[in-house]
């Protein structure tokens, strides 16, 4: 049996590394080979607040402390920032223990974040950070930004969903009859400026007869009003959806929404969901994008082109055929997003950290 000191984010909030980070526990809590001991290091709601997130971090590192010797492996699972300051305290502490250490980077921008930092800060990031046993990266583009750096192994490791319907199940042969137009399309995320929101709204006069944009997700940068007074009754604000919400909602839909040009963006679990109820995606040529949307289930526009969007949306509803396709490649690629298979591979590289 493998013992496993794991640290991560459960929710609240809940959000993609919240529910990514509880999707890996309760599959290796499932695996009868591995004994899992979990900390949380969600700070809640009020994550901005300095003195409550120095007052966490030093209870997590106390846990750590007296945990690790009961452990053969301890993994720490986190987005950029909380990589940056707290990751090297995990290494050393790691270190001293002589345990492996395995990092998980949420999203695809650790590679910026590193080449955007001063000489001493990326040596000390390479020393503290980039040398652990194993680092999991969610996009290739991030391993190549990387890989000439890190002293560490480097593992790519996808987003992925776990489905919450039998539904998921179902097979692409069931997709729907040629008769039916693409029509209703969504978005879901956080209502940021950076998630092509803007985009969303300038379109709205310009979309095809019948076509309507559902937005889902926090208002952050635009308010209900804001969106109702802009979307001309056709790109309109219904609230907030929980995971299992989500899974139910998606199914009356015909195609995902996501002009994206955030900084952070590696592969948007977003994506994986449409993918994963057999919607096709609008979306952008920004950052790994790419390297899991292309021709055979999405089209991919230049960021902030509300032009390009307008005539992404006119062709899949003007064209049944594309559209019944795309529907099609999508449920396809959903299988590369499926949570078992990436369980199994944090699996293996932790079995491959601690030899026969």
């Amino acid at each position: 049996m493998i013992r496993i000191l794991l640290l991560g984010p459960f929710p609240p909030p809940m959000g993609g590394d919240t529910r990514h980070f509880s999707t890996l526990v309760a599959d290796l809590r499932a695996d009868p080979r591995f004994d899992v001991t979990v900390i949380n290091t969600s700070r809640g709601r009020e994550h901005s607040r300095v003195i409550r997130n120095a007052v966490v971090a030093v209870r997590i590192l106390l846990k750590v402390a007296v945990r690790l010797r009961r452990v053969d492996l301890v993994s720490y699972h986190s987005s950029d920032r909380g990589m940056f300051l707290f990751g090297p305290c995990v290494v050393l502490l790691a270190a001293i223990a002589g345990k492996p250490v395995v990092l998980r980077f949420f999203g695809g921008s650790f590679g910026d974040f590193y080449e955007s930092r001063c000489a001493a800060t990326r040596l000390l990031m390479r020393w503290l950070i980039l040398s652990a046993d194993a680092l999991l990266l969610q996009t290739r583009r991030v391993i190549g930004q990387l890989e000439p750096h890190a002293s560490g192994r480097l593992v790519w490791f996808s987003t992925y969903v776990t489905p919450a319907s039998p539904q998921l199940e179902r097979s692409s042969d069931e997709i729907p009859r040629g008769d039916q137009v693409c029509c209703r399309f969504v978005f879901l995320g956080h209502l940021w400026r950076s998630k092509g929101i803007e985009t969303l709204l300038e379109a709205a006069p310009d979309l095809p007869p019948g076509c309507s944009i559902d937005i889902f997700g926090s208002p952050d940068d635009y308010s209900e009003a804001d969106i109702g007074r802009r979307g001309h009754g056709r790109v309109c604000y219904r609230g907030f959806l929980t995971h299992e919400q989500v899974d139910a909602r998606l199914w009356e839909y015909d195609c995902l929404v996501l002009p994206t040009w955030h900084s952070g963006e590696g592969y948007p679990g977003v994506i994986a969901e449409a993918f994963a109820h057999a919607l096709p995606v609008i979306t952008t040529r920004w950052m790994a994008i790419p390297e899991i949307v292309d021709e055979s289930c999405g089209i991919l526009i230049a960021p902030r082109d509300t032009s390009a969007f307008v005539a992404a949306v006119t062709a899949l509803h003007d064209n049944p055929a594309r559209w019944l396709a795309l529907k099609r490649g999508a449920s396809l690629r959903a299988r590369d997003f499926d949570h078992a298979v990436w369980s199994r591979r944090f699996q293996e590289v932790c079995a491959s950290l601690l030899g026969p």
